[in-house]
């Protein structure tokens, strides 16, 4: 446990910064605290413009251009370069352009993707970055809401998908939909192959984990409707 007015970062991040993080945590409130734990540690100066902080509800191809942009440019100090994205999602597009941002790191200049869940991000972005994970009260409820809907009938389900969408006001494109709907077949998928573990022949749970994976997929691809993709799974598993 940290201490009461302890910067959560003072023990996870390491004088000799890493190229490219993803930080597991709460959104906009983690990437306010790790700015302000970059600042009192003087790896950036307070009033720096080497700072580039920006917050997407769902990142895109456009939003990429601008980070490559900034990338590209010559530090105005000599010192540090510090990049804090905050996104609740991101398209497979936008997170190519990152992709060869990170494998193509600049001298002194670091960047930090702050996302509710890493599994939403490309393998790729995954095995070129240091990954800090922040606990979330939130991880819990939804592996609750996944447990129940794998003991509920079909026609619960789907009123559950219902609601689900109602409570992202319907906007099938929002990044917290996409970034919910996904952490959701993730514990879906986690639960059911405990019963696979247990039974490795078993062809039904088989077909079921093979369709939350291709579930997952088709989450990250834009425009692709969460609601059916939800339904879909409501029915199979």
């Amino acid at each position: 446990m940290y201490n009461k007015g302890m910067n959560i970062f003072e023990k996870l991040l390491p004088i000799n910064l890493y190229h490219s993080y993803i930080v597991e945590g709460d959104g906009d409130t983690t990437a306010k605290e790790l700015l302000s734990f970059l600042k009192s540690r003087g790896d950036v100066a307070n009033d720096s413009s080497d700072i580039l902080f920006q917050s997407y509800e769902s990142f895109t191809m456009d939003d990429s251009s601008e980070i490559k942009s900034w990338h590209n440019q010559l530090g105005a100090t000599g010192e540090k370069r510090i990049c804090i994205i905050t996104t609740k999602f991101i398209n497979r597009e936008a997170e190519q352009t990152l992709l060869k941002i990170i494998e193509e790191p600049t001298l002194n200049t670091h960047f930090f993707i702050v996302v509710p869940d890493s599994s939403v991000l490309l393998p790729t972005i995954i095995s070129r970055t240091h990954i800090i994970k922040i606990e979330k009260e939130d991880d819990k409820n939804i592996e609750k809401e996944a447990i129940a809907f794998i003991l509920s009938k079909p026609k619960e389900r789907i009123d559950k998908v219902a609601l689900i969408i109602k409570n992202n006001k319907d906007e099938e494109n929002s990044g917290q939909l996409r970034y919910y709907a996904t952490s959701f077949v993730n514990e879906l998928e986690k639960n059911i192959y405990q019963k696979f573990k247990k039974d490795r022949s078993n062809k039904d749970v088989i077909f079921i984990l093979e369709e939350l994976q291709k579930s997952r997929d088709y989450l990250s691809t834009p425009g692709a409707s969460v609601k059916m993709i939800l339904e879909h799974l409501a029915i199979v598993i």
